[in-house]
């Protein structure tokens, strides 16, 4: 092997180092974005989930269970509201219900044989 086989070499094991360097600097980047938007609070449960089933990379399964788990944030369950007019024949029956809720169990007496 001659000198600049060798030099070769060592060139090219160092340039392998260096993409492999390059390589693991952008994913740090990559992670460090994701904790500073946390962080800042542009990123939550929410968004991450949403990101998931929007992303066609993700198999089926992580995209229905991402949308699945994100549905009760993004579509609010329908609520009923009842209003009463005139008087309060409601809070009278309730009130006359609460009282027929209180009632006085029998007393068992134990005696250890």
């Amino acid at each position: 092997m001659t000198m600049m086989d060798s030099v070769k070499a060592q060139l090219d094991k160092y340039e392998f180092i260096i993409r492999a360097q390059m390589t693991e600097i952008d994913k740090l980047r990559i992670e460090n974005k994701r904790l500073v938007d946390w962080i800042m609070g542009d990123a939550d449960a929410l968004t991450c989930l949403q990101s998931v089933y929007n992303n066609s990379a993700s198999s089926e399964g992580n995209r229905i269970k991402a949308a699945t788990g994100a549905l009760p944030f993004e579509r609010p369950k329908l609520s009923v509201q009842v209003s009463v007019r005139g008087p309060a024949v409601l809070g009278e029956r309730l009130d006359q219900a609460n009282g027929m809720k209180s009632v006085n169990p029998p007393l068992i007496e134990h005696e250890p044989a």
